[in-house]
C-alpha cells in the first residue's frame, strides 16, 4: 500500500508538474498517513482479527464404579474408539459371586413367599408374615440389581466417540471409585469446538455466518475458509452466583476477549494437527458498503503471515 501510494503520488507530481518543496512534499507524506491510517483502522473495526484461537475439546476421567484390581487393558493410546467400544476389564470374581448368592436367595424369599400365600389361603396364615416374605423380595432384587451393576461395572467402556490420550492403568492396578484418581482419560472427539479471542471493540461486527479464514503456525504457506459459528453469549467474567462458577477462558485467551466459535468448512484431516494448536483468525463483516473492500487488506495480511511461518523454525 505505502508503494502504491508513493507510485501514485510520483505520477502526479510528474504529470502536474507540481514543484518538490517542504510543503508539497509535507502533504504528499501527511495525507497518506491520515488516508492509511483511516482505511487501517476501519479494516480492523469491521475485519478483525484474533491470534488467540486453537481447537479446544472436553475430556472424560475414567473412574472405576468399583474397587477391583485391573485384569486387561484393552485400548491402545491415541487409537480412536467408538462409543461403547471396550476399554478395560477388572477383576469380577467377588462381584460374581456377590451375584449368585444374592439370586439364590432372591429365589427362595419368592418360593417362601408363594408358600406362605397358599398357606394363607388354605389355612388362613398370618397375612404379616406375608408383608414380611413381600419386603424381603422387594430388597432382595434390589440388591440383585446393585450386584448386577457393579459386575457391569468390571467392563469399562468408552463414553463416546472418541480416543484416549493416557493410560495410567495396568493389569494388577487396583482400581477404585476415587474421583482424583482416573484410569484413562478420554477424549471426545464429539465436542471438539474451534475457538477465537476477539477483542471488545468490533464485536458488533462478528456475526454468525460471517466468512472467516484461519491459518496455522504449523502449515505455513495456507490459509483455510470458515464462517463464525456462534459468539458466545455469556462471559464467566460477567457472572454472579452462590457457589460454583462458569468456566472461565481468561487461563487460555487475553483477559477480556470474547470467546468466539469458528466452524473451519475445508478438510483437515490430512494435516493430522493435533487438538490444541494455536491458530491465526480474522473474520470479514461484508455488509458495511464501502469498508468491505477493506477486506482484501486484511486477507494480504494474513497471507503474509502465513508465508513468514516459513522463516520461522528453531
Amino acid at each position: 500500500m505505502v508503494l502504491t501510494y508513493a507510485t501514485f503520488c510520483w505520477i502526479v507530481f510528474k504529470v502536474f508538474k507540481i514543484p518538490v518543496n517542504k510543503w508539497s512534499l509535507t502533504t504528499a507524506v501527511l495525507g497518506g498517513v491520515i488516508m492509511l491510517s483511516v482505511i487501517l483502522m476501519g479494516m480492523a473495526y469491521y475485519h478483525p482479527g484474533s491470534k488467540s484461537a486453537r481447537n479446544y475439546f472436553l475430556t472424560t476421567p475414567i473412574i472405576s464404579n468399583v474397587r477391583a484390581k485391573v485384569t486387561e487393558v484393552i485400548v491402545k493410546p491415541n487409537q480412536p474408539v467408538k462409543k461403547g467400544d471396550l476399554l478395560l476389564k477388572l477383576d469380577d470374581t467377588p462381584f460374581k459371586a456377590a451375584l449368585e448368592d444374592l439370586e439364590a436367595q432372591l429365589e427362595f424369599a419368592k418360593k417362601r413367599l408363594e408358600d406362605y400365600k397358599e398357606l394363607r389361603r388354605v389355612a388362613g396364615g398370618s397375612k404379616f408374615d406375608i408383608h414380611d416374605y413381600e419386603q424381603q423380595v422387594a430388597s432382595l432384587t434390589a440388591r440383585v440389581e446393585k450386584a448386577r451393576f457393579d459386575l457391569d461395572s468390571c467392563t469399562i467402556t468408552a463414553p463416546s466417540n472418541g480416543f484416549v490420550t493416557q493410560v495410567r492403568a495396568r493389569p494388577g492396578v487396583m482400581a477404585v471409585p476415587f474421583p482424583i484418581m482416573p484410569l484413562l482419560t478420554f477424549v471426545n472427539t464429539d465436542s471438539i469446538a474451534f475457538i477465537a479471542g476477539f477483542s471488545q471493540e468490533p464485536l458488533t461486527n462478528i456475526h454468525k455466518g460471517n466468512l472467516a479464514e484461519v491459518i496455522f503456525p504449523s502449515i505455513p504457506g495456507r490459509s483455510f475458509q470458515g464462517h463464525v459459528e456462534q459468539v458466545l453469549p455469556t462471559m464467566a467474567e460477567g457472572e454472579i452466583a452462590p457457589d460454583r462458577r462458569m468456566f472461565s477462558f481468561n487461563t487460555q485467551l487475553p483477559q477480556g476477549q470474547i470467546p468466539v466459535i469458528i466452524k473451519i468448512d475445508d478438510n483437515m484431516s490430512a494435516y493430522n494437527l493435533p487438538l490444541g494448536v494455536d491458530a491465526v483468525v480474522a473474520t470479514y463483516d461484508m455488509s458495511h458498503g464501502f469498508w468491505s473492500h477493506t477486506a482484501i487488506i486484511r486477507k494480504i495480511l494474513l497471507r503474509m503471515q502465513a508465508w513468514q511461518y516459513f522463516l520461522r523454525f528453531h
